[in-house]
């Protein structure tokens, strides 16, 4: 079994994005714009604290018999897996898990307002939330060590929604004049 970590890939892309961002600065823009710079920054990190933490580590096998404990149980019914872990003795473990999975998409609600003008609803930012969210669990369907849950759906989508919420009530765009970022995507 070959297991894969992050750190490499999670490198490799970011020296990527970088050269990237370099020329598109260098050469196409010729002007550089901190609180555009800012939120393309911190929308890159969220992306990639997401795929770290969903994806990774990879787990290649070459037979799934050889590795049956890689096999997990997906949940195609909704709030099934909240209720098991709500009724858990070990809350710990349904703290981390229902949390976690909040509070991993809350900065994706918050910078969809800031970077995109056409997400800037909630119905938008919910559905953009549910996509992404749903495109990771079917990822992690094909994957030998990890498990499509719906309940993972539904709380991610939450996290997004409260992001989008936290954005509008702290009111960041008129507060730091970022509602001049010109809405593009990068």
């Amino acid at each position: 079994m070959l297991r894969i970590h992050f750190l490499y890939p999670a490198i490799s892309i970011t020296v990527i994005w970088l050269i990237l961002k370099a020329v598109n600065i260098l050469f196409i823009k010729k002007k550089f714009e901190l609180k555009r710079e800012v939120v393309n920054l911190l929308y890159y990190i969220s992306v990639m604290v997401v795929i770290g933490l969903t994806l990774f580590p990879l787990e290649i096998v070459t037979s799934s018999e050889e590795f049956p404990e890689l096999n997990l149980p997906s949940n195609f019914v909704p709030f099934a897996s909240i209720y098991e872990l709500l009724n858990s003795h070990y809350y710990m473990v349904s703290l981390k898990n229902i949390l976690g999975n909040i509070i991993l998409f809350v900065p994706l609600g918050f910078i969809l307002v800031l970077k995109y003008k056409r997400i800037n609803n909630l119905r938008n930012v919910i559905l953009v939330g549910l996509l992404t969210s749903l495109l990771i669990e079917l990822i992690q369907l094909t994957l030998p060590n990890r498990a499509f849950d719906i309940d993972d759906i539904i709380l991610n989508a939450l996290g997004t929604m409260i992001g989008f919420l936290i954005c509008k009530v702290i009111r960041i765009e008129q507060s730091f004049g970022l509602s001049s970022i010109p809405k593009q995507i990068n």
